[in-house]
């Protein structure tokens, strides 16, 4: 058997060397190469539609055009990164207070009014497209602006229960803070990052108004409307 072994050892010695005479005394007046590549790129031409938030992949089943439907619909390019839902308003409503409330000492928290909110499909969302082919980290931060009034300084607003979801298996986004999260006037927090990458749509939907509140602190309020925004931004990672 050793022998047997040694024989074929040595065959393939030989054949391999005869190959490698062949393509060494090759007629250069017979044989060429041609040379091919092919190059990819991001898509950022392309447009596409963002689809259902509450479940990423499928078209949404209503018009986002619809007055009561609580979310901005933004269109972008399919192999970029952008924002493609965020929520129109947090509305609080109007509430009546006495100086009792004022001089409590408390943080005062108020629920998001439940209209015009009809169906689950009219949750409010956030939503986010990376079809990147060269990068994956993303972070949504959000900040709660001043009030126009320049009052109710230390106001938060927080957003409870909001449920992840994907357009590709397993690539579902991570809510930062977890099950809470509190958005402040005094600098940016991470809402949402890719884990640790999250193509295509991905997304946070809480289905309940109550769900988002905002706690005003009772010796900082005064009378009249009061507005503000919650700013988001969409940060693309270095990776």
């Amino acid at each position: 058997m050793t022998k047997i072994k040694l024989l074929s050892a040595l065959a393939l010695a030989v054949f391999a060397a005869n190959a490698a005479t062949v393509v060494v005394s090759a007629d250069p007046l017979l044989d060429r190469s041609t040379a091919g590549s092919i190059e990819f790129d991001n898509d950022t031409t392309t447009p596409v539609t963002p689809t259902n938030p509450q479940k990423p992949g499928t078209p949404l089943p209503i018009d986002p055009k619809d007055p009561d439907y609580p979310n901005e619909q933004i269109t972008g390019p399919t192999g970029g990164l952008f924002l493609a839902y965020a929520p129109k308003n947090f509305s609080f409503g109007k509430h009546e207070v006495g100086a009792a409330d004022i001089f409590s000492g408390k943080v005062l928290t108020m629920e998001q009014i439940a209209t015009p909110w009809n169906t689950t499909a009219y949750s409010q969302a956030i939503e986010v497209h990376d079809g990147r082919i060269d990068k994956h980290d993303w972070t949504l931060l959000a900040q709660l602006s001043t009030f126009d009034s320049g009052k109710l300084t230390g106001t938060t607003i927080t957003i409870e229960n909001a449920k992840t979801s994907s357009e590709f298996a397993n690539q579902e986004p991570k809510l930062v803070q977890g099950a809470i999260t509190t958005i402040s006037q005094t600098s940016s927090v991470e809402f949402l990052t890719a884990n640790p990458q999250s193509k295509g749509d991905t997304s946070a939907v809480w289905y309940n108004p109550s769900d988002v509140k905002i706690h005003v602190p009772a010796k900082e309020i005064t009378k009249g409307t009061h507005k503000a925004t919650v700013d988001w931004t969409l940060v693309a990672g270095a990776n």
